[in-house]
């Protein structure tokens, strides 16, 4: 359960919209939470763990008759909705990628080119010999049937 604490989403213009009609209609925990991110001087991300409290509540009872009776379309607040267009911990910066063995990468790469090159060689060759097969039958004047034969 750490790791979803953890994690912070963007906070998009079209989610904004939809979060800032919710704070009248929550459980005063959970819209004291939202509040704290949707004010004008928040930052620009959410945690993630707030976004599944407000599906998960959604999704219930009290939470389905409170969205109807304030003209709220419930499939708006689902997860797919909430992370649709948004980034995850965009405030983040992965280190770059540093291979544990690079002489082994080196020879992976080497080898995936040789394999390319085997495979581009392979098909040259036989797009090659049935030109060649079909250039040489049409300057012996051999008939179609042979010319197809042939190739």
């Amino acid at each position: 359960m750490n790791q979803i604490h953890e994690l912070n989403v963007s906070l998009e213009h079209h989610l904004l919209e939809v979060l800032n009609a919710l704070p009248t209609i929550l459980p005063d925990d959970l819209a004291a939470e939202l509040s704290a991110f949707i004010s004008p001087s928040s930052s620009t991300v959410i945690p993630y763990h707030i976004l599944l409290k407000i599906s998960q509540w959604s999704r219930s009872p009290a939470g389905l008759k409170a969205l109807q009776s304030s003209s709220l379309d419930p499939q708006s607040y689902s997860m797919v909705s909430l992370l649709a267009g948004t980034r995850t911990s965009p405030e983040k910066k992965f280190p770059a990628y540093v291979a544990k063995d690079p002489e082994t990468e080196r020879r992976q790469a080497a080898n995936d080119k040789k394999a390319v090159s085997t495979v581009v060689n392979g098909v040259l060759s036989v797009a090659g010999a049935g030109f060649a097969t079909w250039w040489a039958s049409e300057r012996t004047g051999l008939r179609l049937e042979w010319k197809s034969f042939c190739t």
